[in-house]
């Protein structure tokens, strides 16, 4: 499950292709092959009963569209997100092969550790990164940023994420700053002297991080914007840093890296458990919005999955 979630069972589709509503959400899908059309075993490389990661991105005619977002549910047979018994996959639909011996819930880590190996690209070895916001994108951004060769790995959060600065440390984080207790920009100035090579911004909904990221990128840096700001507009942002520092300012970077995260799972680079969070089942399923929301006091979850077949 994932914040946009909340939102698309809102009306609200943050796809660049448009959306559909109302239509069944699940993106972050790992499921089991339940029957195939003649043919399509072969050009899938996949078998019925094989466990798989679906990608959210179909390339279709006329452009791309994203399971669980673009698919309305009076087209075809509707079942085209993974919060169903059975979803529908179109002819042109991306499937990865995942191991058996790990628990499919711990395995839909899969797709946000794809995001943030595309956001970790920037990183070269040795480098210095400071990740904004301990979210499941957040954490999962630490272990990409450690694949590709990050020598030292800082993260912030509020109050609020404390359960998810402890999951950071566990994930092994030089440092997880407390932004109540520490100003986070000074602090990544007093442990690297100049500021670090690359900045993911991993935060949803906080404006804040945006300029916190700019300031904390050492010149020449690089600062990804990643997280999702609901369309806020950002308060105190300064330009000419970009020019006066030699900043780079990137939204992720192109290529497909599922087949990279999945290959990481294999090799057993990806501490699946301890990124695991809490599992819920439909009957659990208001719930576990109302947390992705944040909306239940003194409960937390560094992430959330939602089972449908009992973790088969």
């Amino acid at each position: 499950m994932c914040h946009s979630d909340v939102d698309h069972m809102h009306g609200i589709v943050h796809t660049p292709w448009g959306g559909a509503y109302p239509s069944i959400a699940g993106h972050e899908i790992v499921g089991r092959i339940d029957a195939l059309a003649d043919g399509a075993g072969s050009r899938w490389g996949v078998e019925v009963g094989q466990r798989v990661a679906v990608r959210e991105s179909v390339p279709l005619p006329g452009g791309i569209r994203v399971y669980g977002h673009d698919f309305g549910i009076d087209e075809r047979s509707g079942l085209f997100g993974g919060f169903a018994d059975y979803m529908e996959l179109l002819p042109e639909t991306l499937l990865e092969p995942l191991p058996e011996d790990i628990p499919a819930a711990e395995l839909t880590v899969w797709e946000p550790l794809a995001i943030a190996i595309r956001w970790a690209t920037a990183v070269k070895p040795g480098d210095s990164v400071a990740i904004l916001g301990p979210g499941h994108l957040g954490l999962a951004s630490i272990v990409a940023a450690r694949a590709a060769g990050a020598e030292r790995i800082f993260i912030t959060g509020t109050p609020a994420d404390a359960l998810r600065l402890d999951a950071a440390r566990k994930l092994g984080v030089e440092e997880a700053i407390d932004i109540s207790a520490t100003d986070p920009v000074e602090r990544i100035g007093e442990l690297t002297g100049d500021g670090v090579h690359v900045v993911i911004d991993a935060a949803s909904a906080s404006t804040a991080t945006v300029t916190q990221g700019m300031q904390m990128a050492r010149r020449g840096g690089t600062v990804v914007i990643g997280g999702l700001k609901d369309r806020k507009p950002v308060e105190g942002f300064i330009s000419d840093w970009i020019p006066m520092r030699q900043l780079h300012l990137h939204a992720g970077f192109p290529g497909d890296h599922v087949k990279t995260s999945v290959e990481l799972i294999r090799q057993g680079k990806v501490p699946t458990a301890d990124l695991l969070g809490e599992v819920v089942t439909v009957d659990g399923f208001g719930d576990a919005l109302r947390l992705l929301a944040r909306e239940l006091p003194g409960r937390d979850a560094i992430r959330l999955a939602l089972t449908l077949t009992e973790g088969k």
